[in-house]
């Protein structure tokens, strides 16, 4: 079942975001299963919104890929996980 799950980083601006991305090289080499990736700011604070194709996959990506790009982006290991708000997925229309 699809996985969503938003999440608002503490400290991360348009520029460290984008950083890290380019360290995960998500453009060129998507991690398996996801269906969506968006990030902008929202009230002076950055949002990250993911949709998966199974919460299993998510968390491989954000246990197995994700903690060694922000690492080598702000020098040192990733803080705890901030709060985010997750959910299975009823519906997903890709038209």
């Amino acid at each position: 079942m699809a996985f969503i799950r938003i999440v608002q980083p503490l400290n991360v601006t348009a520029d460290v975001y984008e950083k890290v991305n380019a360290q995960l090289g998500v453009d060129s080499n998507p991690p398996p299963g996801l269906l969506l990736h968006c990030g902008g700011e929202v009230d002076g604070k950055w949002q990250i919104l993911d949709v998966w194709e199974s919460r299993e996959q998510a968390r491989r990506f954000y246990d197995e890929r994700l903690p060694g790009a922000i690492e080598a982006v702000i020098g040192m290991a990733p803080p705890d996980p901030p709060v985010s708000i997750e959910y299975e997925l009823h519906t997903v229309i890709r038209p």
